[in-house]
């Protein structure tokens, strides 16, 4: 087994998550992200919780990270995420990679894609859900 290559950061309230990407992502760093949501998102079985994931420095990732990730998406729509924001600035291949690695907005379930982390918390506030991002996003890499 190889060692995981790639980053993120995971918060998780009462009623949202805030995630944070970066590098080029292999297939043990997919199942070591999963593995580290699964235990921080434990709380929000049977709820209704919103997700914003920041993308802008997420490089991309090998195939093998597919059926993990699928996986995953599925999992975080079934225990009650019902908003998903990602932010990244425009990139067709990352656009295309994400589209086809994240669930399209279906029933209650409904994902966004915003070129800001403001626009995304504006969007999350008018469907009823306060973010408090400053904090987790100072804490961010440089």
């Amino acid at each position: 087994m190889f060692s995981a290559h790639g980053d993120w950061k995971i918060f998780a309230s009462d009623n949202y998550v805030l995630q944070w990407f970066s590098g080029c992502w292999n297939e043990e760093a997919a199942i070591q992200y999963v593995t580290e949501y699964r235990d921080k998102t434990e709380h929000l079985d049977g709820k209704k919780w919103v997700m914003l994931s920041i993308f802008e420095e997420w490089e991309l990732a090998v195939p093998e990270i597919a059926p993990h990730i699928e996986q995953h998406c599925q999992r975080f729509k079934d225990i009650g995420c019902i908003k998903d924001c990602h932010v990244y600035s425009p990139s067709a291949t990352k656009g295309m990679l994400l589209e086809q690695l994240t669930p399209q907005t279906e029933g209650s379930y409904e994902r966004q894609v915003f070129t800001d982390i403001e626009s995304a918390v504006t969007w999350l506030k008018n469907c009823g859900y306060e973010v408090e991002i400053d904090k987790f996003v100072s804490q961010l890499p440089k």
